[in-house]
């Protein structure tokens, strides 16, 4: 809470010069807090599905049912691994709007803040889009790989339309 009064204090500017924008930051921080409450677990589930994948990758192939097992393993782990960034793209695409309408009532003294804080999203979103791609090439099934990397490009382009709109709207 006290760390939620801060912000909207120091993002508002706390003074009555800025209480129209108080009252748009006061109603967007705690969406975006939320959104990082729910990215952080996202970095544990990443080092699991990753630690998932290693232990597919020597499960042993002496036959078919093995290498059967195996593949079906390794699919499995890419997947999870896959979701996580996925989610990620998600969740970050998910501050867009929230962040538009800062755009139009913040605080002009903290303008570059809002511009790093798109930045910053705008490239978590590219690096997890990163991600999935490079990790879509071992998937096996070729629709869920086409579904998955269309969902994927769809986020990106969100993003890079979404930042470059929000970004031209700050330099008017």
């Amino acid at each position: 809470k006290q760390w939620y009064q801060r912000r909207v204090a120091i993002t508002a500017g706390g003074s009555k010069k800025h209480d129209s924008a108080e009252k748009t930051v006061t109603s967007i921080l705690p969406v975006l807090h939320k959104t990082i409450d729910q990215i952080t677990p996202l970095i544990d589930a990443d080092a699991m599905a990753f630690s998932n994948y290693l232990v597919a990758q020597k499960m042993p192939a002496a036959n078919e049912e093995e290498t059967a097992r195996k593949q079906e393993a390794l699919e499995e782990a890419l997947l999870t691994i896959i979701h996580v960034p996925m989610k990620i793209m998600e969740l970050g695409c998910s501050c867009w709007a929230p962040l538009e309408d800062l755009s139009t009532n913040y605080n002009a003294s903290l303008k570059s803040d809002l511009q790093v804080a798109i930045k910053c999203i705008e490239t978590g979103i590219w690096g997890a889009y990163k991600t999935v791609m490079i990790n879509l090439d071992d998937v096996l099934n070729d629709k869920t790989k086409q579904e998955i990397a269309a969902k994927a490009r769809k986020l990106l382009e969100t993003s890079e339309l979404m930042s470059s709109r929000i970004l031209a709207a700050l330099e008017k």
